[in-house]
């Protein structure tokens, strides 16, 4: 029995001692800040997790004990917070109970013009009455080259926020995307721009590598892509010149085909020169990794579901079958 109870508190100092290790700062001398998100609904596992990656903490599962040793699983905070490698494992629990200053989250969705982007945020900061510093028109004008690049995702906005600092933040994310997703340097802007097509013509995450296969294969074949996602893209940038406006005009006319632009994927051949709106992680994976397939055409119903065609025989059938027209 001695020996047992021995042996038991030597255990206990063990742990004791390996917590205390695990717990200590990543780096005592790295006094710098890191801006980390929590989300609405973030478990503690899932927050574990990206403090590892952030490199903030030595030890998940020591953070998952600090948080339950002291009892704060239901006082961690959605928000941004500025962290530091030279916290111990508690400062930075601690640290997640008290959310930065008044935050106004926005959600851009997958496909969205840069404009339409500018818009949405503009639009929740006034709604949610957060003191800012951010410009849409600064915006629109500093992201002229950053089409494609900022990714869609939900966002806390703080109070002050500035453009550049909303620009930073959602170029960071793709970056960080692009590079788990493993997309090379010399390959990434035909990818962004391939998937900036998808974005728009995939209904669902399922069509994504399939519609991305079949213009690739087109591309190789030098077949005119035919996307009508480009034209409207092409039509929008020549007719808008304000930012609120119809950037996607749906019934495109004969002669809305014929627009002259290097956008217009039905008269131009290739890829366009450029992405066509911000496309999210599921369509960068697909223009990525596009899968095979024996088809050569694609089209969308009236109810949105999607029909594939081998031949142009078989395409121009699903045409007058599904959508009534050209019969």
């Amino acid at each position: 029995m001695r020996y047992f109870v021995s042996l038991v508190l030597t255990l206990g100092i063990i742990a004791v001692m390996i917590v205390s290790l695990f717990g200590q700062p990543v780096n005592n001398n790295d006094t710098g800040k890191v801006e980390f998100l929590v989300t609405s609904g973030q478990g503690v596992d899932q927050i574990a997790n990206a403090l590892s990656e952030a490199k903030l903490i030595r030890s998940r599962t020591v953070f998952k004990l600090t948080v339950f040793r002291r009892n704060i699983a239901k006082k961690i905070q959605a928000g941004y917070f500025f962290l530091s490698p030279s916290q111990s494992t508690a400062e930075i629990a601690e640290s997640l109970t008290k959310a930065s200053t008044k935050q106004a989250w926005v959600t851009i969705p997958e496909g969205l013009r840069r404009e339409e982007v500018a818009n949405l945020i503009i639009d929740r900061l006034i709604e949610t009455k957060t003191k800012h510093r951010f410009d849409p028109d600064e915006f629109i004008r500093q992201t002229a080259k950053l089409e494609g690049r900022l990714f869609p995702d939900t966002y806390a906005l703080g109070e002050n926020i500035t453009t550049g600092e909303v620009i930073e933040k959602m170029t960071n994310r793709f970056n960080k995307i692009v590079t788990e997703i493993g997309i090379s340097p010399e390959k990434l802007n035909q990818v962004v721009i391939l998937a900036s097509l998808v974005e728009r013509e995939a209904g669902e995450d399922g069509e994504r590598p399939v519609v991305a296969g079949i213009m690739t294969k087109r591309l190789a074949n030098k077949w005119p892509l035919q996307v009508d996602a480009a034209v409207q893209y092409a039509l929008s940038t020549s007719r808008c010149r304000i930012r609120i406006c119809d950037w996607w005009p749906k019934s495109l006319t004969p002669a809305d085909l014929k627009i002259v632009s290097p956008y217009n994927t039905y008269t131009t051949p290739g890829l366009p020169p450029g992405p066509i709106g911000n496309p999210g992680r599921v369509s960068l994976e697909a223009a990525a990794k596009p899968k095979e397939s024996q088809y050569w055409f694609y089209l969308h119903d009236l109810e949105g579901k999607i029909h594939y065609a081998s031949s142009i025989e078989e395409h121009n059938q699903n045409v007058c079958t599904y959508l009534k027209k050209d019969c």
